[in-house]
């Protein structure tokens, strides 16, 4: 669309050139500097209709924004602009997608509902396990809520399929029954079907980015992912003024571990350890490993005081784990509460200066700083 505007900009600085070479260089009559000026403004007019239909399509690209779908190499992005889509060629109250993501996640993302992604967990498809093109459901709700105009009554689902194979599902959901019609099935068949080039090469330069911001040894988030999540993590909580928790553990007396038993009995100590604290947090949480011994686990979504919980239970769980080699184990922890217009660097700060006052007063212990 850019390429049709520059070039026929181009073409209108080439004919006023035209014009003034022509006016500079005198015309042999009046009759033929008149043929001339008549050309150029036939070819004037032509250009200017040109101009106008490419300023269209790129306004009705932007406005759609299927012209971008595969113009973004973020998965989240993408998903974002594909269920708005979604949602306005089947005019829908809202939409849900669900995808495979880099590595062993799922990617969703939803439009005009907080929750719709969550309705495209369960296995959707016939019983006899079929392929199938495009599926519709209906809602029917108890007496009591039947007067309640915010439910949704319908909805429409159709697979994602790229190389033959189903990656995920795209559904509209509307308010009425019955909402949906055969060419709003088709409508969505055609989205996925323009979008699926994108959505490949998407999980593609996800899953590069999350080998670059994974921990080779433990399989979590590597200092690098850390920074990235803590730091997307507090825009959030700036933006929407949800709380944030961030916890670091530092075990207790590693040194010693490498000492006694080299580095692969320390290894393997990490590993079980970081093992033990992904099975503890949350989908929504995060676990880092911030460095050596050191671990992060944020916390979006949760104030001080349940982040407390989070800590009581994973001190328990590592009191009472048998580590290859060395048994029993403890940690020294900082935990803080993000405070409003509060950077990434302050947060991490205080975390770290609250470890260090665990460890030099006595170890096996929280010290916490939240407003």
């Amino acid at each position: 669309m850019v390429t049709a505007v520059v070039a026929a900009a181009s073409a209108v600085a080439i004919l006023a050139a035209v014009v003034i070479a022509v006016r500079l260089a005198g015309a042999r009559s009046e009759r033929r500097f008149e043929a001339v000026l008549g050309q150029l403004d036939h070819h004037m007019e032509a250009i200017s209709e040109n101009l106008q239909r490419a300023v269209e399509r790129s306004q009705d690209a932007r406005t759609t924004g299927i012209g971008e779908l595969g113009l973004t190499l973020d998965l989240g992005e993408l998903l974002d602009r594909l269920v708005a889509e979604a949602a306005l060629r089947t005019d829908a109250q809202a939409a849900a997608v669900r995808v495979r993501g880099p590595g062993e996640f799922h990617a969703t993302a939803s439009f005009g509902v907080e929750d719709g992604a969550a309705l495209l967990e369960a296995a959707l498809g016939p019983p006899d396990a079929r392929p199938f093109r495009a599926l519709t459901l209906a809602w029917s709700y108890a007496p009591m809520a039947e007067g309640d105009a915010g439910l949704f009554r319908s909805a429409l689902v159709v697979p994602i399929l790229e190389d033959g194979g189903e990656t995920g599902a795209l559904a509209a959901f509307a308010r009425a029954s019955g909402a949906f019609r055969p060419e709003h099935a088709q409508a969505l068949e055609a989205l996925v079907d323009e979008a699926a080039p994108g959505l490949g090469n998407a999980r593609r330069y996800a899953e590069a980015e999350l080998r670059a911001v994974t921990d080779a040894l433990t399989g979590v988030r590597n200092r690098r992912g850390y920074d990235d999540e803590l730091e997307r993590e507090v825009a959030r909580a700036r933006r929407t003024g949800r709380p944030l928790s961030l916890l670091l553990l530092d075990l207790d007396d590693f040194k010693e571990v490498n000492a006694r038993f080299d580095y692969p009995g320390g290894d393997l100590v990490l590993q079980e350890y970081a093992a033990l604290l992904a099975r503890l947090a949350r989908a929504t949480d995060t676990v880092c490993r911030r460095g050596g011994d050191e671990f992060a686990i944020l916390l979006p979504e949760t104030a001080g005081d349940e982040a407390r919980q989070f800590y009581d239970r994973a001190r328990d769980e590592v009191a009472g784990t048998a580590f290859t080699h060395v048994g029993r184990m403890t940690f020294s922890a900082g935990l803080v509460e993000w405070r409003p217009n509060e950077t990434r660097e302050s947060l991490d700060a205080r975390a770290s200066a609250a470890v260090s006052r665990a460890k030099r007063a006595d170890k096996d212990r929280l010290e916490a700083d939240w407003p």
